[in-house]
């Protein structure tokens, strides 16, 4: 119906890809998307492929997806066996919606929708939706009217209106479906969810993409969201019908003939009928300096590249959401992936900047999700860690690696490790750096990445900040006068009772004769050290859990008040542990095993004391001040 497909319009968006039996891209789940999300890994990793996972999946007509695409190897190989065949690709992407969406397109949120190629060259887009057991009512958008009739003669469902309109049957049909048994399964992908799902414009780096190639793709995206007018759909949906009835002679001869020839007892032949618009070519000609103009297919590779450069530079302001207009019926951009191949190939540095700036712009772009598969440090550096995706592979075969919002410090690092190397970096400090910040020992180096991600939302290394235990030593320091006198930014957090205790490591005298102001620390405490920025009722509620007092049995617990006096002490982490200990024979043997032990029971940014929350982002602020900004999240 055209008042269901109209609804369709409200938007799907992809967060997640899975792909199998593609190239290289032979099982590869859990691929993310968010509003910007950059691919690295070295040649031959499947970036490309996972770009062209995506086109095939949203429909883009500029990639053509064939049966010599299938993955050539399968599995692993046992000793004396061929690996297996693989008999078809499937890219199966997870969608997004709102809460609008969900009621209008009457399915919950995510929904899953895949794409599938077989060995005979055929295509399947399928959704797993909740649908009838009884698999006759499965696709009754799509079915034409003969199918419809003889599905209502068989269960005794009459039409609701004229005889010989679609609508007359398909309504009745669907209330009967929706008292019916129901499973989660695929199935063919209703009208108002195909309506739905995001277009694509996609770039690629190389010399051999002409500006007619671009100008085609973001045409065709347009063209697309045109289409979704409730005037076009009407007008389409007409046509559709119109060519099914012209075909309805033609098809019911082919039926005939088949039933004959096979002896069959009986066949149904029903062929369906989708116009989907696309910009089949463009052609363009060009002048300059007074000159005639030519062809861009004769125009020289330098024109084109700049010209092409100038498209892509023009994406954001053309997939703009437009203004409504009193009267007119003006479709609701479609959520679109804007994808990058390489975008940086062949161009100099300030025309690096320039892809830079631009691929920033579209991610920032409500509606548009940017995917980018490069080499160029300039691009990965200019993300937030999480947004990289690193592809690797074994005997030939792809493998992701990408951060999760469950990561911890380690594991960040470790990917951080392993994408240098494939950067050609020996050391993975190098990637993301922007300053150097040393803390005073091991207890804060494990548990500040931890603090620092749950109250920002990001791994500390996001920030550019890395961290490095001093140890309390003078060593600590050398080195850090050796960064700073080779131009590296270097600050460090440390306790503020150390700012002029003469036992202190890191106190005036000392920072000042290795070369540092005490201007370039950033102290903690409330008022002294690390430990006291936390509260006494977080403190009493982790010595209960872990070191409950001797006299527990007899209802004796840590209080909030009596951990809250020792702040009055010269030393309140020294005082509390020699509490803990006099009071409990669980409590651990060393002080600073108190913090790496509270760090666990913090969840959320409100857990965090506001004091620390001000020394996370001074540290910021310094990282920010001595490099580049990372691109903020719009998400």
């Amino acid at each position: 119906m055209v008042e269901e497909r109209a609804q369709g319009r409200h938007q799907l968006r992809l967060v997640e890809l899975g792909v199998t039996g593609f190239r290289s891209l032979v099982d590869v789940q859990g691929i993310p998307l968010r509003s910007q999300t950059i691919l690295t890994g070295h040649n031959d990793c499947g970036k490309t492929a996972v770009l062209d996972a995506v086109a095939f999946l949203l429909d883009e007509p500029g990639v053509d997806v064939q049966v010599s695409d299938l993955s050539n190897f399968g599995g692993p190989e046992e000793p004396g066996e061929h690996p297996p065949v693989v008999r078809e690709m499937c890219v199966e992407g997870t969608f997004e919606l709102s809460a609008e969406e969900e009621q209008r397109l009457a399915i919950q949120s995510p929904v899953l929708l895949r794409r599938r190629l077989d060995q005979e060259g055929q295509v399947v887009l399928e959704a797993r939706l909740s649908v009838p057991d009884d698999a006759r009512f499965r696709g009754l958008d799509d079915m034409g009217l003969a199918e419809l009739r003889e599905l209502a003669a068989q269960v005794g469902v009459q039409a609701d209106g004229r005889a010989n309109a679609k609508a007359s049957w398909l309504q009745p049909l669907q209330d009967h479906a929706a008292g019916l048994e129901t499973v989660t399964d695929w199935a063919a992908v209703p009208a108002g969810i195909l309506d739905s799902m995001p277009g694509m414009v996609y770039f690629r780096g190389g010399a051999a993409e002409s500006p007619e190639t671009v100008v085609r793709s973001i045409l065709t995206a347009k063209l697309r969201d045109h289409a979704k007018t409730e005037a076009t759909l009407k007008k389409i949906t007409e046509l559709e019908g119109e060519f099914s009835e012209l075909l309805k002679t033609d098809a019911e001869k082919l039926r005939k003939r088949i039933e004959e020839r096979c002896g069959l007892d009986s066949l149904t032949l029903q062929p369906r009928i989708q116009f989907k618009p696309s910009v089949i070519g463009v052609e363009m000609t060009a002048s300059a300096n007074g000159q005639q103009e030519v062809s861009l297919r004769s125009a020289g590779a330098g024109r084109s590249r700049r010209i092409a450069l100038a498209l892509w530079e023009s994406t954001r302001e053309l997939l703009e959401i437009p203004e409504a207009v009193e009267g007119q019926d003006v479709a609701p951009p479609h959520d679109v992936v804007i994808a990058y191949d390489e975008p940086d190939t062949h161009l100099d540095y300030e025309h690096q900047r320039r892809i830079m700036k631009m691929i920033e712009a579209s991610s920032r772009t409500p509606n548009a999700r940017v995917i980018v598969a490069t080499h160029s440090l300039n691009l990965i550096d200019g993300v937030d860690i999480q947004d990289v995706v690193h592809l690797g592979s074994t005997s030939g075969r792809a493998e992701i690696q990408s951060l999760t919002g469950k990561d911890t410090d380690e594991d960040v690092r470790r990917f951080m490790s392993k994408m240098a190397a494939s950067l050609g970096f020996r050391n993975s400090v190098l990637l993301h750096e922007r300053c150097f910040i040393g803390v005073e020992g091991p207890t804060e180096y494990a548990a500040f990445p931890v603090l620092f991600k749950i109250a920002m939302g990001y791994p500390i290394q996001s920030a550019g900040i890395a961290l490095w235990s001093c140890g309390g030593n003078d060593g600590a320091l050398k080195f850090a006068q050796f960064l700073k006198d080779h131009k590296r930014t270097v600050s460090f957090i440390v306790d503020r009772d150390s700012k002029r205790d003469k036992a202190k490591f890191f106190n005036d005298d000392r920072l000042s004769v290795n070369g540092f102001r005490p201007q370039e620390c950033i102290y903690l405490g409330d008022p002294n050290e690390f430990e006291d920025v936390f509260s006494g009722d977080l403190w009493a509620h982790v010595a209960n859990e872990r070191w409950p007092h001797k006299d527990a049995a007899q209802g004796r617990y840590w209080t909030a008040e009596e951990i809250d006096a020792l702040r009055a002490r010269p030393k309140f982490s020294h005082s509390l542990h020699s509490l803990l200990r006099a009071g409990s024979e669980q409590a651990p043997p060393k002080k600073e095993q108190l913090v790496s032990i509270l760090v666990n029971y913090i969840e959320t940014p409100a857990d965090i004391p506001e004091a620390l929350h001000s020394v996370f982002k001074k540290a910021i602020s310094v990282a920010e001040e001595a490099g580049p900004h990372r691109w903020d999240k719009e998400d």
